[in-house]
Parts: C-alpha cells; sequence; structure tokens
C-alpha cells in the first residue's frame, strides 16, 4: 500500500507539476503568432485601424506586460477563474464542460471496448508469439497504428459515408432536430463510424502493450508450475498468465481514461462532432487565448492526476509494490 507520506509528497509534486504546465501553456500561447483581435478585424475589413486595435488590447488586458499578464492569469486561476472566450463572450469552463458531454458520448464506449479488444487479442497473441497467426494479427496491428487518424476517417467517409451511404457524412444530428428535437437513435446513427474508428485505434495501443507483458510473463516460474500441475493451457492464460501481465495496462489503461475527457482532435474535426477536440481546433483557427489555455490546463489537470491515480492502483493490484515507508 502507499504510505501517508509518499501521498502526500505526491500531492506536492502534482501540485509543483500543475503550476509548470499552467507557466508553459501561458507563455507558448501568448508567443504564438497572431492573435484574435486581428483576425477578426481583418474579417471585417482590409484595412486595421490603429485606435481600434489597441482599445480592444486595452480592454482584453493585452497592452500589458507578458509577465504582468502572466501573474494576473496565474491569480485568477488559483481563484477558480478561468476568464471568457474572445469569440463567444462565455465562460471558458461552462464552454469546456458543454462540449464534454459530447465528446464523452463517442469516447466512453471506444475507450471501453478498446481497452477489452486490446488486451484479449494482446494476451492471446503474445501467448502465441512466433506462430502464423500471432505474425498476421501483430502485421494488421501495425498497419492501422501506422497509418495517422485523419487518413482513416477521411478514408471512413468517404467510403462509408459518401460512396455507400452507410452513415451520414458528419455533426451529431439530422436536420430534422430543429423540428422533432433530439432523437437516441439519430444521434447512435452518427456517433456509430467514429465509434468504431476510436475503438481500432485505441485496441492499438493496447494490444503491443499487453502483448509485451505477456511475452515477458510466459517464461516465469510460476507458469512452468501451473504446467507441471496438468492445467490446461486456456487455464493458464486466463488465470495465472493474465493476472500478472495486467499491471503494465493499469498505467495506460488511466492515461487513456483520462485521454477520454480531452476528445479526438482529428476524428472530431473530420467528422464536425461537437467535442472538447473540435472545439480545439476552432479555438486555435481563432487564436481565442482564454478558451486554448482553459482547455490545455484541464488537460493538464487530468494527466497529473491520472499518474497519481496509477500509482495507487499498481500498489492495491500488486502486493510486491512498496511506494515509501512512514516513519
Amino acid at each position: 500500500m502507499i504510505s501517508g507520506k509518499y501521498l502526500l509528497q505526491r500531492l506536492c509534486y502534482s501540485g509543483a507539476s500543475f503550476i509548470v504546465c499552467l507557466t508553459i501553456t501561458f507563455f507558448l500561447l501568448h508567443l504564438m503568432p497572431g492573435d484574435y483581435i486581428s483576425n477578426y478585424l481583418l474579417s471585417l475589413s482590409n484595412t486595421l485601424p490603429k485606435e481600434i486595435v489597441d482599445q480592444f488590447r486595452e480592454q482584453f488586458g493585452l497592452n500589458l506586460p507578458l509577465t504582468q499578464q502572466y501573474v494576473l492569469y496565474l491569480g485568477n486561476i488559483l481563484h477558480g477563474q478561468w476568464g471568457y472566450s474572445y469569440a463567444y463572450g462565455q465562460p471558458v469552463l461552462s464552454m469546456i464542460f458543454g462540449k464534454l458531454c459530447w465528446s464523452l458520448v463517442l469516447l466512453v464506449p471506444a475507450t471501453i471496448l478498446g481497452i477489452l479488444i486490446g488486451t484479449v487479442i494482446g494476451a492471446w497473441s503474445g501467448w502465441k508469439s512466433g506462430g502464423k497467426k500471432d505474425f498476421a494479427v501483430f502485421n494488421v496491428m501495425i498497419v492501422i497504428r501506422a497509418i495517422p487518424e485523419f487518413w482513416w476517417a477521411i478514408m471512413a467517409v468517404m467510403i462509408f459515408a459518401f460512396y455507400l451511404q452507410w452513415f451520414p457524412l458528419g455533426g451529431y444530428a439530422s436536420i430534422s432536430v430543429l423540428s422533432t428535437g433530439l432523437d437516441f437513435f439519430d444521434v447512435l446513427h452518427h456517433a456509430l463510424l467514429p465509434i468504431i474508428l476510436m475503438t481500432f485505434f485505441i485496441a492499438t495501443g493496447n494490444y503491443y502493450v499487453m502483448r509485451n507483458s505477456m511475452i515477458a510473463v510466459i517464461g516465469e516460474d510460476y507458469i512452468t508450475t501451473a504446467r507441471a500441475k496438468g492445467l490446461d493451457e486456456r487455464t493458464i492464460l486466463w488465470r495465472h498468465a493474465l493476472k500478472n501481465a495486467l499491471l503494465p495496462m493499469v498505467t495506460i489503461t488511466t492515461f487513456q481514461c483520462a485521454g477520454i475527457i480531452m476528445g479526438n482532435i482529428f476524428i472530431e474535426t473530420v467528422f464536425s462532432w461537437p467535442g472538447i477536440g473540435y472545439l480545439t481546433t476552432q479555438a486555435l483557427t481563432n487564436r481565442d487565448l482564454p478558451l486554448l489555455e482553459g482547455i490545455f490546463l484541464l488537460d493538464s489537470l487530468i494527466t497529473i492526476g491520472a499518474m497519481l491515480v496509477a500509482d495507487i492502483l499498481s500498489s492495491a493490484i500488486d502486493p510486491r509494490i512498496r511506494m515509501g515507508t512512514d516513519e
């Protein structure tokens, strides 16, 4: 089990890591070329009167020195004030949580299915490593993983939505939603294709980890002992080898569960799905700094929390792990 002293240390390190992430995010985004004000005014006119630009910068505090902006921003974040979006004029946190629901519609089922499929196939492939079936599955997984996600998404839209017309081209509902309201089966029809794609991507990552872990486990003494007792291969695989091979999966699964909060930028953008990923693309295009900062900070906070949870779960699953001792 994790000691209280170690847990306190990890909480302190996590807090320091969050401040570091906050600082890096702030300066990187503010040093990024272009800004929302210039983009917005250029969309209204080809000329940019200096007095209007100065007025906008003064209103949003962008005329202050960067270090002073950072101090003000840090104070606001620590007080729970994440700012307002330039483009939408709404609180950043309310916008993020509003889009989060739509991201979860895709990512919760895709993550669960991807973890289960990747773990089962990876365990079986590692147990049968060196055989023809393992070689075939391994190469298929390499092909799926090697090609970028956005290419798979574009091809899926082109083949299954445009040519075969089995699925909608994009969005989360049909145009009839304006008169009839949201329908569960209509939303499911729109979500099914991106869920399938995400499941494949998540399953490949889990497959590699589980396969390598299983290969490392099958040479252990307790596997030899189980065989000497006369147990069949299936029992040894699922009751003995799998339990010990699952430990490395704890960390990757924890981070995948943390990743579902932030959505999938490529999939949501290609399918025009109104989630966190699509919101991030729009914020980057508009140079909406408060919204981008809020999205990246929430991502950092969740990732840091996932690391802490992974430590706790690892020690709970494997009693041989001892993290810190109370004096």
